[in-house]
């Protein structure tokens, strides 16, 4: 019947993959329904059954939907979310896919095809029936894969030319955020990551700008360096707070003109690539410590500058990361251990949080997993845990709350037991965890916890 399939595959390198701007988890579609209003849907399940009948119906449950059209013959189509590679089905590189189940195909973009993966924009005809795949919102919202867009970050600054400076702990997601802002950027070059901090400074220079066959002892080959690697793209300089003193001026200059002069060249060479940093540390600070030169931090932050949260002092986010990690495994966390973590300072932040997760699902028995010994050295020594010069110092009163505390959930919360190890009586220890959840909730630091 002269039907066509349109090759819309998944490869392992997403920045080159068509998929770029594929259908995934969260994203909304209209259906247009036949003689019927409109209806808008967000991709929840992780497979959608569409059938022809003679009227309208969608069954939330099975995910189930039926279109009305002429003639008798029932065709059926399938919506799936399709793995990549070895991640999880729910991550931002899995794409659904949209295939016929019968004789009968349906056009996508006007082109008759039995299987294609959807992409964002997408319009598919079934019958007098249209689904059209929408596009990101102006303000995007959660990923599926744990990281969450600031506020004030828009799509039209997502799109723009504009540098971008991330500031963040360790573990908070800035690579992340930086894959994704160039994912969702439409730019047509690659995605380069380089960390500056894995590099010797003598070597960091030619990562970054090249160099030529020749420029210095070793240089056999010619290089082209990140920048270049990146043309059309978007490099992440991670660790921008590791840079010297000397190599910032370096920057700076190529910041000026977007000029690219390897190592050991004589003429340069422009580069349109948008530039995202990343930084550990404060870079005020590194301004009062004279690591950082002013103009450099000036040029860095004159763009958009994005601050990523830690975990500690974001109860909510934990419990919502947790929840997360429950639908993407298939596993349930108990209450008591969702509070747990929520209690815990995480200096890892979330890739700490995940990792344990992991850990815990792994050694696991079952598809419950319950607070146990795995998760009582958590709260073990959490002011050091914690990077104290920017930790808030704490009155004493609340220190001894938080000992008491630790103790009491190493104890498996019997109060005899954990009375006897602190030398106090089992009324004195419940009134001061009384008195810490109290004084928790006063301060919006933490839901309560059930003692």
């Amino acid at each position: 019947m002269g039907a066509v399939k349109i090759e819309r595959t998944i490869i392992n390198s997403l920045e080159s993959s068509v998929g770029l701007k594929g259908v995934r988890e969260d994203d909304e579609f209209i259906l247009e329904i036949f003689q019927d209003r409109k209806r808008t849907f967000r991709l929840k399940r992780t497979k959608y059954k569409i059938e022809t009948s003679s009227k309208f119906s969608f069954d939330f449950v099975t995910a189930e939907i039926q279109l009305p059209v002429f003639g008798a013959h029932s065709n059926e189509y399938e919506l799936c979310l399709v793995q990549h590679s070895n991640s999880s089905v729910f991550n931002e590189k899995s794409r659904y896919l949209m295939k016929s189940l019968s004789v009968a195909p349906f056009r996508l973009n006007g082109i008759q095809c039995f299987e294609a993966f959807i992409e964002r924009g997408d319009v598919v005809d079934i019958g007098f029936n249209r689904i059209k795949f929408l596009q990101p919102r102006s303000h995007l919202k959660i990923n599926s894969e744990l990281n969450q867009w600031p506020e004030l970050l828009s799509e039209e600054m997502i799109k723009s030319s504009l540098n971008i400076m991330i500031e963040g702990e360790t573990g908070t997601g800035k690579t992340t955020l930086a894959k994704n802002i160039h994912e969702e950027s439409a730019r047509n070059g690659r995605f380069v990551h380089l960390n500056l901090s894995s590099f010797a400074p003598s070597l960091i220079e030619s990562e970054l700008f090249g160099h030529v066959k020749g420029a210095f002892t070793g240089a056999i080959n010619e290089k082209r360096g990140a920048i270049l690697e990146a043309d059309k793209g978007t490099l992440f300089l991670d660790e921008i707070d590791s840079l010297t003193i000397e190599l910032q001026t370096k920057l700076l200059l190529f910041l000026d003109d977007y000029q690219v002069r390897p190592v050991g060249g004589s003429a340069g060479k422009k580069s349109d690539v948008r530039l995202v940093f990343a930084s550990g540390t404060k870079m005020k600070q590194l301004i009062q410590e004279q690591k950082m030169r002013k103009d450099f931090y000036y040029r860095l932050t004159s763009g958009v500058v994005i601050s990523l949260g830690n975990l500690r002092d974001n109860p909510a986010r934990i419990r919502d990361l947790c929840l997360l990690f429950e639908k993407q495994n298939f596993i349930v966390l108990s209450e008591e251990l969702i509070k747990h973590y929520q209690e815990c300072p995480w200096p890892g932040n979330i890739r700490q949080l995940l990792s344990h997760l992991n850990k815990k699902k792994i050694i696991s028995t079952g598809k419950k997993l319950i607070l146990d010994h795995v998760d009582h050295d958590l709260l073990t020594d959490k002011a050091n845990a914690l990077d104290f010069e920017n930790y808030q110092l704490k009155a004493l009163e609340e220190i001894k709350m938080d000992y008491c505390l630790n103790v009491f959930m190493k104890a498996d919360k019997n109060y005899a037991l954990a009375a006897k190890m602190l030398d106090i009586s089992p009324n004195t220890l419940k009134s001061l965890l009384i008195n810490r959840e109290k004084f928790m909730l006063r301060n919006h630091k933490v839901i309560e916890i059930d003692f």
